[in-house]
Order: structure tokens, then sequence, then C-alpha cells
């Protein structure tokens, strides 16, 4: 119970777009970067004083602009972030980069531009064309997509892109990654241990005794302890 105040710190932080630690970026200086689709690499936007901000739309319940620009037939998730935009729960960001990954999500991405809900000067607004295919041309496409549309607009906005920047960035990007799989990966602590005055029987069944028995639940536990100190290991040195 202990931990619980930081869970809820963490929960609150997802009732708003524009929630306490992006309120504290924005007024250090760093430049918040809008994006809607995976297609858009996270880390191109992590680059040194700028920061990712992956739109949401949380508590919102009812979308008459969001019917009215794309109609109530069109996908919930484009419509909530267009009434979100309207009401003004964007206005900290610089920028929105969208991809073509369906026509659902490039319209409510031209809206951004066409009718101007995001009050922020500087705004910019592109959407790159991501490739659906998995070959040599497809990639060189997608890097030029990146470079021109992306990394381009991030330029405009006095952010660097230099190689030591990307590569910063990727590596600052794999270290949150290893540690969430590290931190997802550790044993959890059994909820009943025994005492010295209590005895536990050991289930007859063979797979009753796998799954419920306390003490192979710890042996699996510890077996597992190696797999993730490794990568803890680097983490610490």
């Amino acid at each position: 119970m202990h931990d619980l105040k930081h869970t809820l710190f963490f929960e609150t932080l997802l009732e708003e777009p524009f929630n306490d630690l992006v309120k504290q970026a924005v007024e250090d200086g760093d430049v918040a970067l809008g994006y809607n689709c995976y297609y858009i690499p996270e880390t191109l936007l992590n680059l040194p004083g700028s920061f990712s901000s992956r739109l949401r739309a949380p508590n919102c319940s009812t979308t008459p602009i969001g019917d009215y620009y794309l109609t109530n037939r069109n996908c919930p998730y484009t419509r909530a972030i267009l009434e979100r935009a309207v009401e003004g729960s964007y206005n900290y960001l610089s920028a929105l980069f969208g991809a073509e990954a369906c026509s659902a999500m490039e319209r409510m991405e031209e809206h951004f531009e066409q009718i101007s809900p995001v009050k922020h000067d500087p705004f910019v607004t592109t959407i790159i064309d991501a490739p659906l295919k998995n070959d040599r041309a497809a990639l060189v496409y997608y890097m030029n997509e990146l470079r021109d549309k992306v990394l381009a607009n991030l330029a405009t906005l006095g952010i660097d892109t230099s190689d030591e920047a990307l590569l910063a960035a990727i590596k600052d990007h794999n270290e949150v990654s290893a540690i969430i799989t590290w931190a997802s990966t550790r044993p959890m602590t059994p909820c009943w241990r025994p005492s010295k005055t209590t005895t536990r029987s050991v289930p007859s069944s063979p797979r009753s005794a796998t799954s419920g028995n306390w003490t192979t639940r710890r042996s699996r536990a510890m077996s597992s302890t190696s797999s993730s100190s490794s990568v803890k290991s680097v983490l610490t040195g």
C-alpha cells in the first residue's frame, strides 16, 4: 500500500493531455510535438529541447464538433481528438506529425491545418505518406518522408536534428526501453508466505501443484531472476 500514492500520481497524469509533467516541460522551454500514429518514430520527436506527446482524449464522452466535421460514422478516436482540439486541449503543441495510416486519421489531421483548432504560435502540421510494403524501396521511401517532412519541420522550430542529437535520442530511448523491460520481467513478491506455526499441504494433482504451490512459484521466480539481472547489471554498471 505504501506505493499506492505513486500509482495514483501516474494515473492522474492520464486524465489530461496537458498534465503537470507536460506543463513543467513547456515552462522549461521544451517544444511539445504531437503525434497520433506509430508510423511517426517517437525517438525523432524526443530530441534535445523537445518532447513527444501522443494525442489522447480522456473523458471525452460526446463529439458534436467532431461529428460535424468528420460525420458520426467515422472513427470515434479521430472525432474525439478533433473535439478536444477545438476545445483547446492541445494549445500547448508546436506541431502535429501525422501519417496516412487510414482515411479517418488523415482527415482528422488535415482539419488541424484547415480550421486551425490549435492556438499556438508557431504551429505546423505535416502528414507523411507511410509505405505499406516491407522491402528496400519502401524503406528508402519511408526514410525520405521522415527526412523531408519530419526532420525538416523540426529544424524550422529550432530543434537540433544533427546526427549527434539523433544518436543521443536513440540511446536514451533504448535505455528507457531496457528499464521498462527489466521492470516488467522482475519476479513479483508472493502475497502469501509460510510461517513457522503453519504448514501448507502439497496438492496431489500435478497440475494444481504447479499452479498453486508457493514453493514451486518461488522457484520459478528465482530462476527467472538471472535473465532480468543481466539487463539490470548493464543499466547499473
